[in-house]
């Protein structure tokens, strides 16, 4: 597996620098091919990952842009379950030298709103590295982020920073929850932990019992149930309503639900359940239910 995610890598990296090279389709096809070692079927696709691939890819999701940009999307959150949900912005800026540091507290969050993983967490704003951080955030803004992966509905949003409270509970530990919706309902359950600088995540289903599942990372012991588990799902359906299949992302924080993010793709339809087994029976889920208007 780390040979074929390095190569992953590597061909994501030249398709970034010469995108002419290869269409959309292709280049999902190449990348699910390094990552399973076959051919996606993605006219009629019948596992999670195919599915994944595929949609992503279509000039449907170019709408979407309004619900994956991490500012724009904050609207229709509000919209759908209330600005409580919501964490509190400190500002949004289209580019680096903007921020004025004086003005924010002594720790806070900074976000590309266009993109993932391009985050930079401020626990002590005395010891920010700014010219390390402005660096990174000027590389970030001049991408898009749709070339990694092309995943259509990042293609239209506007490169910008945004800038949001310090999430920290009472334990240190912030904990996500990334609820996967196939026609508005909850399929499963990623819960996701740091245990010491490391990441795992436990696979839970709607009742909340842990599936014998890895998706990409191990699963770690002592999981359970979180008290607010029923309020998760709800908020999650609440916002997956309009939609075929999206992972709800949540905080909880001491039992306060906080709005991460919605997304479409995740891991951009080439991450590997362990056993193979459950991408189909996920997918299953994508045609068990006849509802129309949903992509």
């Amino acid at each position: 597996m780390k040979i074929r995610v390095a190569l992953k890598v590597l061909a994501t990296k030249f398709y970034c620098k010469f995108p002419r090279l290869i269409s959309d389709k292709a280049h999902s096809k190449l990348l699910y091919f390094i990552m399973f070692g076959k051919k996606p079927d993605l006219d009629n696709p019948k596992t999670m990952n195919e599915y994944i691939c595929s949609s992503k890819i279509s000039d449907e999701k170019l709408a979407y842009d309004k619900y994956t940009d991490k500012y724009e999307v904050r609207k229709y959150v509000e919209s759908v379950i209330g600005k409580e949900y919501l964490n509190e912005v400190l500002g949004i800026y289209d580019s680096f030298d903007e921020i004025d540091f004086d003005t924010l507290p002594n720790s806070f969050a900074m976000k590309a709103t266009h993109g993932s993983s391009y985050n930079i967490v401020v626990k002590d704003k005395s010891t920010l590295d700014k010219k390390e951080a402005k660096a990174k955030f000027d590389k970030w803004l001049k991408e898009n982020f749709y070339y990694k992966d092309r995943e259509k509905n990042y293609f239209n949003i506007k490169p910008r920073i945004m800038c949001d409270a310090f999430l920290n509970p009472k334990d240190g530990q912030l904990e996500e929850y990334k609820l996967f919706c196939f026609n508005g309902k909850v399929g499963f359950i990623q819960h996701n932990k740091q245990i010491d600088g490391k990441r795992y995540d436990n696979i839970f289903d709607p009742q909340w019992n842990i599936l014998p599942v890895k998706y990409g990372y191990n699963g770690f012991e002592g999981d359970h149930a979180p008290q607010n588990g029923q309020e998760l799902i709800d908020v999650a359906e609440k916002l997956a309503a309009p939609f075929k299949l999206v992972r709800v992302d949540l905080y909880n924080v001491d039992g306060r639900i906080v709005f991460s993010e919605l997304t479409f793709h995740s891991g951009g339809g080439l991450i590997p359940f362990k056993p193979a087994e459950y991408d189909r029976k996920f997918g299953d889920l994508l045609n068990s239910d006849n509802q129309t208007g949903k992509n």
